[in-house]
């Protein structure tokens, strides 16, 4: 099966067993791609890709005001996409958390009736849903959360099985704002990731597919592409310093072992350390 999408990169579907919905709250996305990239967050086309090499899309809804001409102007497209627009309306104390509660009722429900969901993708980045999150994990489900790196709250980037930023996802089709999002990600947060996932290894080596995954278990929202490297292999390789890959000779995985740091260099002169001065006896008492 093919999942196409109104998007000039179609991809096949890499595992066509996996069901995912999708849950987009469309405001909390549009409001802090504007203020993270100030780029217009939709054409849905980049998540549609990045979707289609996951699984079956069986579920899909965006949630806003649609009333409201910023949010509005986006319908067609997402509309083309596949994608059910549920209206927010805001009115008395529900102001705030209108589209929360509405996900999170929406979400519960796909739970229950469809049981041969194994993904929630949801499009957000309010420490709100992180009981949501939390509750579907209990029931063995895997969720994938995409947010923006400005707006995305630290507790739900934790509570995720994975945690993708919205504007690394955009940067792999449009070059105009890969500057910008690389100068997001400094490459000392992975290599101090590494360092932490290699500590946990119970060989002094481990396999390239352990590495990402422990990776990804201390640090959800780690993605090889936020440091502008198009795989986990050529990640690695820009850290020559710091660890030695080489070809699992059991399997076609990569073996991954830490660079041993160097032992303090001898002296300049080639020399010995200098003897230490012994010292000099006490001298005797002089009898009077």
């Amino acid at each position: 099966m093919t999942l196409r999408a109104a998007h000039p990169r179609v991809h096949e579907v890499i595992n066509d067993d996996e069901r995912i919905a999708l849950f987009l709250d469309y405001e909390n996305l549009a409001i802090g791609a504007r203020d993270g990239l100030g780029v217009s967050p939709f054409d849905f086309g980049p998540v549609a890709d990045a979707l289609a090499e996951r699984g079956r899309v069986v579920a899909r809804r965006a949630y806003a005001d649609w009333s409201r001409p910023e949010f509005g102007r986006y319908q067609n497209n997402l509309a083309q996409n596949g994608i059910t627009l549920i209206q927010v309306t805001r009115f008395g104390a529900q102001q705030k958390n209108a589209a929360d509660i509405l996900m999170a009722v929406d979400a519960m429900e796909v739970l229950i009736t469809h049981p041969d969901v194994g993904t929630f993708l949801l499009v957000a980045g309010d420490g709100d849903y992180s009981p949501l999150v939390q509750r579907l994990r209990e029931w063995g489900k895997r969720v994938v959360g995409v947010g923006t790196k400005a707006s995305a709250s630290s507790r739900l980037v934790a509570v995720c099985s994975e945690y993708k930023y919205w504007g690394t996802i955009v940067a792999a089709v449009n070059p105009a704002v890969r500057a910008e999002v690389g100068a997001n990600f400094d490459i000392a947060d992975a290599k101090r990731l590494v360092v932490s996932a290699m500590e946990e290894s119970p060989d002094a080596s481990a396999t390239g597919s352990w590495l990402k995954s422990k990776m990804l278990a201390l640090d959800p929202s780690f993605d090889e592409r936020n440091y502008g490297s198009s795989s986990f292999r050529v990640l690695l390789s820009r850290l020559p310093d710091m660890v030695e890959v080489k070809k699992d000779r059991s399997s076609s995985d990569m073996l991954v072992t830490l660079v041993t740091s160097r032992q303090a260099k001898a002296p300049a002169d080639g020399g010995k350390p200098p003897a230490r001065r012994r010292k000099a006896a006490p001298k005797q008492a002089v009898a009077p």
